[in-house]
Formats: structure tokens, sequence, C-alpha cells
């Protein structure tokens, strides 16, 4: 598990939330970190996500990907947000395709 910040774009627009990412069987799971934040409960299944997208610059990373008409954004701040997302896509055989 690890905190980030996403930035998620839907049919109503984009918004930000502070969240917890949880891998188990195939899915990230995305949860509010606390009833202080806006809250948000979303479950991607890996092997669906399209558009992949993983950059490093100027110091940060980035990873963006589509998923169920939504769009995720994360940024790597050091909180290793970016580490935790290649060793998940990578290592885990799903053959995803940037």
């Amino acid at each position: 598990m690890i905190n980030a910040m996403l930035e998620l774009t839907d049919q109503l627009g984009m918004d930000y939330y502070f969240v917890s990412l949880e891998f188990k069987e195939g899915s990230l799971f995305v949860n509010s970190l606390n009833n202080y934040c806006k809250p948000i409960s979303k479950t991607v299944e890996l092997t669906e996500i399209e558009g992949l997208s993983i950059e490093e610059s100027d110091g940060l990373g980035y990873i963006c990907f589509d998923f169920d008409d939504e769009h995720y954004h994360f940024v790597d701040y050091g909180n290793r947000v970016l580490a935790f997302f290649k060793t998940l896509l990578f290592s885990t055989s799903l053959h995803l395709q940037p």
C-alpha cells in the first residue's frame, strides 16, 4: 500500500484526491486517505487500462492512464508512487502496452 495524490478527470471535469493505493488480485484499489478529504473509492482492473504513459522529467515522475471513461494522473513528489506502479505493472506479467 502507498499514499498518493490523484488528479482524476471524468465527465464532470478534473478533481484532486489524497488516496491510498493497494493492489490485490489484478486490481488497483483507490480509496480516500481520511474523512477530511474528498471521498473516493475506485477499483481499477489493470488489464483494462488504456493509454498508459510513464514519464520522468526534472526530478518528478508521472504516470497516467485511462480506465472506464476516466483519466488517472499521478505525480511522484518523492513518495515513490512511480516505483510502486512500475513494479506493479511490469512485474506482474500483465503485458500492458504503453
